[in-house]
């Protein structure tokens, strides 16, 4: 345990007798980006869907059923179906929940005395951020199919129906590559990087009917027009602001007429899609040795050695599940004879990708090179 000490020759000795501002500048400071109301609600036209059930029961894993689709020619006229009916199929899909919790603790009544900061309000300001930052990020692993630091995700790598590896000539022609690993991801000619022609594609991927093995991706409904969302890596918008057909495309998509909260913050619009800049998309570079974890997505295929890859997420509706146990909550406690003071804020919560016959459900990933910034 560590505590935050104020005191002359110690790490913040230059706070100390000194005349500091009374508002302080807080890094990264920023609302939750998977917020209540843009991408995640209550009801089935959520790209992330919140199950409050155990709020209100006793448990730490909720199952969340998904029924199959009954897929037949039916009967006609006089035919007779008495014996012939059909049973309905249901794929379980359970999340568990596990609480998380960060605290912080001032030393005493001496520290507080010493700076203007507002040391109090400060502690659950930072606790606060850090608890929408953990929430954000274990959404962003669990729809990449990735595992947290903290072991409350599994990883889950993306399903063969679900997940597209390669990219388009940066030119913008010649179509989309695509590969059956990671490691064959290159930039031989330009090719590989993200664009039009990628979304394009993933659309498509999105609109094929596996039949009972596994369905299209539902997209989200709004003022009965269908959209799909695409979480990209700044690097994957960089490609994309550098194609010609982006940029014309945005010059009529009067995406500031639309006062739907999905749309804030949008990119742009390209075929129904709506392109969203998100920098914890995940990024890996390769090093031709393929032990480091920072070097590949999923063990067995690393990235090649040199080329950075993005994996982006092409989202419907229900691509996952966010289940509450208890949603955010302060506790705040004295010590040392009431002179030192701490706070701790928790929450009870867990995130599923949603599966629908072992398949993913909604959410497909896209590896693509991207060209860091050097």
């Amino acid at each position: 345990m560590a505590n935050t000490v104020f005191v002359r020759g110690g790490a913040h000795s230059a706070s100390v007798e000194e005349v500091w501002g009374e508002k302080t500048w807080r890094q990264a400071e920023k609302d939750a980006y998977f917020n209540d109301g843009r991408f995640v609600g209550t009801d089935s036209n959520s790209i992330i869907q919140i199950n409050v059930d155990l709020t209100k029961h006793k448990g730490d894993r909720i199952n969340t059923p998904l029924r199959a689709r009954l897929i037949s020619d039916g009967k006609v006229d006089d035919a007779a179906i008495e014996g012939q009916e059909k049973a309905l199929t249901f794929y379980n899909c359970p999340t568990t929940i596990h609480k998380r919790k960060e605290a912080v603790r001032l030393d005493g009544e001496m520290t507080e005395r010493r700076t203007k900061i507002k040391l109090r309000s400060e502690a659950k300001d930072a606790l606060a951020l850090w608890h929408a930052e953990s929430r954000d990020s274990d959404v962003l692993v669990g729809l990449s199919g990735l595992a947290n630091a903290v072991g409350t995700i599994a990883a889950a790598a993306p399903t063969s129906n679900r997940v597209f590896k390669g990219g388009q000539l940066t030119t913008g022609v010649g179509g989309v590559a695509t590969v059956a690993t990671d490691a064959l991801i290159d930039d031989t000619g330009g090719i590989h990087l993200f664009g039009t022609l990628v979304l394009s594609h993933l659309k498509r991927m999105a609109q094929v009917d596996g039949g009972v093995n596994y369905g299209k991706l539902r997209p989200v409904v709004i003022r009965g027009k269908t959209w799909y969302v695409y979480f990209a890596s700044p690097w994957q918008i960089k490609a994309l602001k550098a194609e010609t057909a982006w940029i014309n495309a945005q010059k009529d998509a009067n995406i500031r007429g639309e006062d739907n909260p999905i749309f804030s913050g949008a990119c742009g619009i390209w075929d129904g899609i709506i392109v969203h800049e998100y920098d914890k998309i995940q990024t890996r570079t390769g090093d031709a040795v393929g032990t480091d974890a920072g070097t590949f997505f999923e063990s067995g295929d690393p990235a090649a050695d040199g080329i950075s890859m993005s994996r982006g997420l092409f989202c419907g509706a229900q691509a996952g599940i966010l289940a509450y146990g208890r949603k955010i909550g302060w506790k705040e406690k004295v010590f040392e004879y009431d002179s030192q003071f701490g706070v701790e804020v928790s929450s009870i919560y867990g995130f599923t990708k949603a599966k629908f016959n072992s398949e993913d459900f909604a959410v497909i990933a896209c590896d693509t090179r991207v060209d860091l910034d050097s």
